[in-house]
C-alpha cells in the first residue's frame, strides 16, 4: 500500500512542454521535505510532454491519447493523487522558491474546506489595461464576508482534501467547456455541507502567461452560449444568482442595448483605452450574457 502523503500537485496541461519545464523547475527548486509529489496529467498534446531534467523527484506525466478536456484531466489527476491534500495548479503561474513550506504551514494553521490563492500580474511592462485587469485577481472576485462566494471559485490555484472531492464524485466530465465544471463542482461541494471557502492572501502566485482581448472574449462567449446552460440546465436554481435582474435585461434587450454596449466596451478595450474596473467587470458579463441570448 503506498504511503499517503501530504500534498499532490495536479497538472493538467495540453501542448505547453517550456511552460511545463519552468513550473518544474520551479517546484524542484522548492522544498526538499519528501511529503508532496507532482501528476502532470498531457490532455492529449500533439507531441506527448516530457519530464525535464530539473524535476522534482517525485513526478509523473499521465497521458490521454485524445484531448478529453481539463475536468476530465484533473479527474485522472485526482484518482492517481497519495496526497491527504490536492494542490490544483496551472502551468501559467509562477512557483516562488517558499511555496511549498509556506502552504503546508497553511494547511496545518488553517480550517476550510476550499482554498484558493490570490493570483496577481506578474511582468506587465507590455501588458494592456484590460490584460492588467483580468491579470489582477483580487479585482475580480469578493470575499468581504471571509467566504468566497461560489461564482468566484477557480481551480487554477487551489487547494481541497482528495476526501472531500471524492466525497462528491469529482468533475462532471460531461461539462467540458470553460468555467461550467468549476462552478458545478464548488455547488455540489457547498449542496454538501463543504461551505468554507477562503482566499490564501498571504500566498499569491504570479500570472506569467497573459490571455489577450480575443481570447477572453472566446471563452466567455462559449461560457455564456454552452458552458452556462448545461449548468443552468443541471442546476437552475442558480439562474438567479448568474442571470441576474431579468426583467431590467428583457427590456433593454429589446432596444438592442446590450449587444451595443458590448461592441462600444470591445472598442475601447482593443484600443488599450484604460477603463473603470466595474466597466471591465460589465463587460465580462455582457460577453458571456449576449451569448446565452443568442445560443
Amino acid at each position: 500500500m503506498n504511503q499517503e502523503l501530504t500534498l499532490s500537485i495536479v497538472l493538467p496541461v495540453f501542448n505547453d512542454q517550456a511552460n511545463l519545464d519552468r513550473i518544474l523547475t520551479e517546484l524542484a527548486d522548492n522544498d526538499k521535505q519528501d511529503n508532496w509529489e507532482v501528476i502532470i496529467v498531457d490532455d492529449g498534446s500533439v507531441k506527448p510532454l516530457t519530464l525535464g531534467n530539473r524535476s522534482p523527484a517525485k513526478s509523473k506525466i499521465l497521458r490521454n491519447d485524445h484531448n478529453q478536456g481539463v475536468a476530465a484531466a484533473r479527474n485522472r489527476g485526482v484518482n492517481e493523487a497519495r496526497g491527504k491534500h490536492l494542490v490544483f495548479l496551472s502551468v501559467f503561474l509562477s512557483i516562488p522558491q517558499n511555496y511549498l513550506g509556506h502552504l503546508t504551514k497553511f494547511i496545518s494553521e488553517t480550517a476550510f474546506d476550499f482554498a484558493q490563492h490570490l493570483i496577481v500580474t506578474g511582468q506587465t511592462e507590455n501588458a494592456t489595461h484590460f490584460q492588467r485587469f483580468i491579470s489582477a485577481h483580487a479585482d475580480r472576485i469578493n470575499a468581504s464576508s471571509g467566504n468566497l462566494s461560489i461564482t468566484n471559485c477557480q481551480f487554477a490555484a487551489a487547494v481541497i482534501t482528495r476526501k472531500t472531492i471524492l466525497a462528491v464524485d469529482g468533475f462532471d466530465e460531461s461539462m467540458q467547456h470553460y468555467g461550467g465544471h468549476e462552478l458545478d463542482l464548488i455547488y455540489r461541494l457547498d449542496q454538501a455541507g463543504y461551505k468554507q471557502r477562503i482566499l490564501i492572501n498571504a500566498l499569491a502566485l504570479q500570472r506569467v502567461k497573459l490571455e489577450d482581448h480575443k481570447s477572453i472574449q472566446k471563452r466567455l462567449r462559449e461560457y455564456g452560449g454552452v458552458g452556462l446552460p448545461n449548468l443552468l440546465n443541471k442546476h437552475p436554481e442558480l439562474t438567479p444568482r448568474i442571470l441576474k435582474k431579468p426583467s431590467l435585461w428583457f427590456l433593454l434587450s429589446r432596444v438592442g442595448m446590450p449587444r451595443w454596449l458590448e461592441t462600444r466596451l470591445g472598442r475601447l478595450i482593443e484600443s488599450n483605452k484604460p477603463l473603470r474596473l466595474f466597466t471591465y467587470r460589465l463587460y465580462l458579463h455582457l460577453l458571456m450574457r449576449n451569448a446565452w441570448d443568442a445560443r
